[in-house]
């Protein structure tokens, strides 16, 4: 008997299954993919190796017309011993790393401090509407080194305050829910 009630749930469940499947909306043919492979990312990190910073975008595509998404590998590097400061904030864009190559200290949260907008056409159709500081106030540090991944909301403060290594290189994605970032489907 506890066979029969199972085989009939099992029927219940399937034939739900089945009409709720049916009623649910088409989705649109998924678009094709798009890759950015180890060696554009160090051709591109190779190309713009001097100087103590470069961000180097490689794509932004738009994504079923609701947000951009972006890729860009950035390289930071000590010029004299030194790092240039790396204090900002995104208004509407959420950026993810990844560290490929290098370790350092980044600060997350807190407060930037002496927050100036940046104005450069060229600089916000890359990053979106952004501010830069002269540092960070009560924000966490964390050491990051090849592997590890970070999130980054719109409006939290970030940036660098060490170096650990002779530079630190790093992809991000940019997810860009306003489309301000400008669409690209070739490295620059």
């Amino acid at each position: 008997m506890n066979a029969g009630w199972l085989v009939v749930a099992a029927a219940l469940a399937l034939s739900t299954t089945t009409f709720a499947r049916s009623d649910a909306t088409p989705q649109p043919p998924a678009s094709s993919a798009t890759f950015v492979g180890t060696e554009e990312v160090k051709a591109a990190v190779e190309k713009n190796s001097t100087g103590a910073f470069s961000d180097t975008a490689l794509r932004t595509i738009p994504v079923e017309s609701k947000y951009n998404v972006g890729v860009a590998v950035v390289r930071r590097s000590k010029v004299d011993g030194r790092m240039l400061p790396d204090a900002l904030i995104h208004d509407d864009v959420a950026e993810i790393y990844q560290i490929v190559e290098g370790a350092g200290v980044l600060v997350t949260g807190g407060t930037l401090q002496s927050a100036k907008p940046l104005t450069a056409a060229a600089v916000v159709a890359e990053i979106g509407p952004s501010s830069t500081g002269a540092s960070i106030a009560g924000g966490t540090s964390r050491r990051v080194v090849p592997g590890d991944i970070v999130i980054i909301p719109p409006h939290t403060p970030h940036g660098f305050v060490d170096i650990t290594t002779p530079r630190i290189v790093y992809t991000i994605i940019r997810i860009d829910p306003q489309k301000i970032l400008e669409l690209q489907d070739k490295p620059q």
